[in-house]
This record gives C-alpha cells, sequence and structure tokens, in this order.
C-alpha cells in the first residue's frame, strides 16, 4: 500500500453453500482476515445432552470477567441457524431439540470459564481459537474438567497476553493431542495440564517467562514423548511433581534434565516419576544440577 500503510485486520464475509441451482440451498456466512486469510471466529462443537447444569437441549456459554482488559461483547451464530447479538456475560443457547451443534462466537470474547463445573461435560470440541482470549492475562481453570474436549483448531488464538494458565486444561482427559499457542508471556503453569491421561506427545511451547509448574503435566499418563530443549532459557525453580505419573521415554527425560541443566538455574526442584529412567547422559545433567542446588527425584 502507499506510504506502507497497515490497516490491521479487515473483515468481510463470505456465502456458502451446496449451489445456487440446488433446491437444497443451505447459505450461511464464514469470516474471514483478509489479511491473514483465517477465520477469526472462536468455534466450537457442543453436545446439548450431556451431563450440564442447562437443560437437554441448552448449552450455557460460561464467562469470567477476571483477568480481562477488554469487556465481553460478543455476537452468536449457530449450526441450526441462530443468531444472538451484543452479549456481555454468560448466555444460554436454546437449541430446537437435544443433539450436537457448532457454536461460532466473534466479537470481544478474551474468557470461557467452566472451573470444573457448569456444562463442562458438553463441549465437545474447539475448532478455531479466531478471537478467543484476546484482551485476556489469565485463563485460570477455563476449560478445568472438560473431559470431553478435543481440540482441532490449527490457529493459534491471542493467548500473547496471558500469564496465568494455572488449571486451564486439567482434567482434560480426552486431549490426545495440544497445540501450539502462544505461551510466552506466562508466569504460572501449575497444574495447566495435571490428568489429561490421554496425552501421548506435547509440542515444544514457549515457556521462559514460567516461574511455577508444580504439577503441569503431572497424571499425563500416556505421556510419552516431550520436545528437546523445553526449558534452555527458563528461570523457574518450582517443577515439583511436574511429571508425576507420566509415561516418558529415556530419550524425553534426558532433554528434559539437559534442557534444565543448560538454562543455568539454581536451587531448583524437579520431580518426575513412571516411564524410563534416564541414561547416562540424563544422569550428568542430574549430578549437574544437584551440584547447583537442585534437588531431583526422577525413575529409577
Amino acid at each position: 500500500m502507499a506510504n506502507n500503510i497497515n490497516f490491521g485486520k479487515i473483515y468481510d464475509s463470505t456465502w456458502w453453500g451446496v449451489g445456487v441451482t440446488s433446491n437444497n440451498i443451505n447459505w450461511g456466512k464464514s469470516y474471514l482476515d483478509l489479511a491473514g486469510g483465517g477465520d477469526e471466529r472462536f468455534i466450537i462443537t457442543v453436545k446439548t445432552d450431556n451431563t450440564g447444569t442447562s437443560g437437554t437441549n441448552q448449552f450455557t456459554i460460561p464467562t469470567s470477567t477476571s483477568g480481562i482488559t477488554t469487556p465481553f461483547l460478543y455476537d452468536i451464530e449457530t449450526s441450526d441457524g441462530q443468531t444472538i447479538t451484543g452479549v456481555t456475560g454468560d448466555q444460554t443457547i436454546t437449541f430446537p431439540s437435544a443433539g450436537t451443534y457448532d457454536i461460532f462466537i466473534s466479537g470481544s470474547f478474551p474468557y470461557m470459564y467452566f472451573a470444573d463445573g457448569g456444562d463442562k461435560y458438553k463441549l465437545l470440541e474447539i475448532k478455531n481459537f479466531g478471537v478467543y482470549a484476546l484482551g485476556s492475562t489469565s485463563q485460570l481453570s477455563a476449560f478445568l474438567g472438560c473431559s470431553n474436549l478435543v481440540i482441532n483448531a490449527t490457529d493459534t488464538g491471542h493467548f500473547s497476553g496471558v500469564t496465568n494458565f494455572a488449571l486451564s486444561w486439567r482434567g482434560c482427559s480426552n486431549l490426545t493431542s495440544f497445540p501450539l499457542i502462544d505461551t510466552s508471556s506466562c508466569a504460572n503453569f501449575s497444574s495447566t495440564w495435571f490428568s489429561c491421561s490421554s496425552l501421548t506427545s506435547f509440542p515444544l511451547i514457549n515457556t521462559s517467562s514460567g516461574t511455577n509448574f508444580n504439577l503441569a503435566w503431572g497424571g499425563c499418563t500416556s505421556l510419552i514423548s516431550f520436545p528437546s530443549n523445553p526449558f534452555d532459557t527458563n528461570i523457574a525453580t518450582n517443577y515439583t511433581n511436574a511429571f508425576l505419573a507420566t509415561n516418558l521415554t529415556t530419550q524425553s527425560i534426558d532433554d528434559i534434565l539437559v534442557s534444565l541443566d543448560t538454562s543455568g538455574v539454581s536451587n531448583g526442584e524437579f520431580s518426575q516419576s513412571g516411564g524410563q529412567a534416564p541414561s547416562a547422559t540424563g544422569q550428568n545433567a542430574i549430578d549437574s544440577l544437584v551440584g547447583k542446588g537442585w534437588t531431583i527425584t526422577v525413575t529409577a
């Protein structure tokens, strides 16, 4: 553009359907970020007749104003054709019958807050993060207890301002993988993925601002693989039970221990159990860490 002007995100809507000549036209809207080409709506799938506090043909969107810098002001569309605009907090949606539906959220929506209650069992999937978490500094207990949840979103959301992910996905026992989101500002990872018992691997997220990793991946009993160099630039000393009752391979526990040693931090605590014991490489890292004042407990 002239003079290098950057107008930021520009939105348009595109109509889609089964065909102009069809007798079964089913038009709907998709919202595109013309600068980045992605859908900026927060898209979830719910099953209304799963156990919850709302009716069997309903779903309640739970919110919290704690730790947000931008107020809620969002619009809702549903896969059965409903539109609800100007929502500023919790919202119960009533569907024509019990079943599985997609919910599309646009506008300002920084925080979905289940906190191990409400309609936590009704949330089945996050299909797209879109605007989610923009204007949020805390995701404390956001999806806590959502044991039926899977995340198939391929976008990264807007998590760059979040400093607290404590308990965010604790008990999400149906998650087999986790997306690469921006965690670069987060200090508190306490119990973030605790008891995500179906997780088998994990991405190389940015944990450089982390100070508390107590029980972060504890109880992830299927967690076999963890990336190398995960804590190279970390400042934390609290990794108590960070990998309690996991199933890490020798390579993964070696990589974790070497990375902790690489960080250069002194006088920390790290504990892991389950899975395989470290090799000589990991043991050398343990010896170095103990020499720096660390307390280390690993699978023997």
